[in-house]
């Protein structure tokens, strides 16, 4: 629950999660930590105040609001960052300014009730900004530390009232930390419902589909089987001129490739029933046997299994094996990981324009990587970040539902890889897939 490991995802989440509000939440944190200074020291006067610390705030959110242009420079410490900002404008300001109006309070019970609900607001969004109930007790306590430390500095503070609005109310905080870690953990268990519940409806498709596919391929199997001996029969009818309907030769050749197109079809369809089972699953490494095999041979299997509309969208794709290496994982997932990203650079090429996806290994150092390039349209700086999360898309409705790179991510994390995106949009975008080495044996 404690582990560095766990925070250090849980504040990257954190980061991913807030991404998309950044600017906003940079706006609001700039205007109010400035505004509000004016309003406690001309319009209602308090006991405390400190321009500095709200313009230090203030600087903290100029980055939030900048992040479309920062976003390339800030992306490797854009985790850093934010847990320090949201640190450092939440609970630190607000709890530090009211200890400071309490410390400098007159008299016992002197302290303005608007600096307690200030700081209760401010914990309440510290939490939900931060999304992680052990991460955002580890950050409050180190910011209330933090201001005790200050606040010690303070000559001839009043301890009573800082007892009581600042200290007495310590029980409180913990509960609001505790309660909203419990509403975080309830959105987890939506998520994770949501996973369930589309797992369970694709299941319940993919059966009902299926035996109507299995019914109309035994019906293709069956004309297939008997149609060479009805087409003798025909022949011999009309050698000795029984009064028969004229067949032409094109329409017997259009028949035999309809039936060939249907097997094709259906081939098609259960290949895609599959990819969706698969993409749907909730911890899909657990559920598949691990084995070892080249990855030369296994992109050649997925782009001999992949579900192509045509010679069109095969052309499209190119492979380079510059080196080939081995993998241990299960070899269905690594390749419905290659099925996905073909399948979303043949969306973008389309859309773009383009007319390349190149597929390519290397070799290098303890991981090898299988690289999937394309020239579609790219993707926005501000989007590469959150396209590994489930259920978010930018693709029409009806071509996507978000779960085929949070799918890819969760396997190549499941078998001790990873992967990773850069793009350059109207350009390219690159997925590379990395492979731990696999030992000699």
């Amino acid at each position: 629950m404690w582990s560095t490991t766990r925070l250090v995802n849980a504040a990257h989440q954190s980061a991913e999660y807030s991404r998309r509000h950044m600017r906003v939440l940079g706006y609001a944190g700039a205007i109010s930590l400035v505004s509000y200074y004016f309003i406690w020291t001309l319009v209602y006067p308090e006991d405390y105040e400190s321009l500095v610390l709200r313009i230090a705030g203030a600087a903290l959110c100029l980055p939030a609001i900048l992040i479309d242009r920062l976003e390339s420079r800030l992306e490797r410490w854009l985790t850093l960052y934010w847990i320090s900002a949201v640190t450092f404008v939440l609970p630190f300001v607000f709890g530090f300014l009211l200890a400071m109006n309490a410390a400098h309070a007159e008299e016992i019970g002197s302290t303005k009730l608007v600096w307690p609900l200030q700081n209760v607001v401010a914990l309440f969004m510290f939490i939900l900004l931060i999304n992680d109930g052990p991460l955002a007790t580890i950050l409050w306590l180190a910011a209330t530390v933090a201001i005790f430390v200050v606040t010690l500095t303070t000559p001839d503070p009043n301890w009573s009232e800082l007892s009581r609005v600042y200290l007495e109310p310590m029980p409180l905080y913990a509960f609001i930390l505790v309660v909203g870690s419990l509403s975080i953990r309830n959105r987890d268990v939506i998520e994770h419902e949501k996973v369930r519940t589309m797992a369970a409806v694709g299941s319940t498709i993919a059966h009902e589909l299926r035996t109507p596919f299995l019914g109309i391929r035994a019906l293709a199997e069956g004309i297939q089987k008997y149609l060479p001996t009805l087409l003798r029969t025909y022949d011999l009818a009309v050698q000795r001129g029984l009064p028969v309907d004229p067949i032409r030769h094109s329409h017997v050749d259009a028949l035999n490739l309809a039936l060939s197109r249907i097997n094709g079809e259906i081939d098609y369809s259960n290949r895609i029933v599959d990819m969706l089972l698969i993409n749907s699953s909730e911890s899909p490494v657990h559920e598949s046997e691990f084995s070892v095999f080249a990855a030369g041979a296994c992109i050649e299997e997925a782009l001999a299994r992949y579900p192509f509309s045509g010679d069109t969208e095969r052309d499209l794709v190119t492979l380079h094996i510059e080196s080939d290496f081995r993998i241990h994982a299960p070899r269905v997932l690594v390749v419905h990981v290659l099925f996905n990203l073909i399948k979303n650079g043949i969306y973008y090429v389309r859309k773009a324009g383009g007319n390349q996806i190149s597929i390519s290994t290397r070799r290098g150092g303890n991981y090898n990587q299988i690289i999937v390039h394309d020239d579609g349209t790219g993707i926005a700086p501000h989007i590469v970040g959150r396209i590994f999360d489930r259920f978010f898309t930018t693709t029409e409705t009806g071509h996507g539902a978000g779960i085929g790179l949070s799918f890819c991510k969760l396997v190549m994390e499941g078998i001790g890889g990873s992967i990773h995106c850069d793009s350059a949009p109207g350009s390219y975008t690159r997925f590379t897939l990395e492979f731990p080495e696999v030992a000699n044996e």
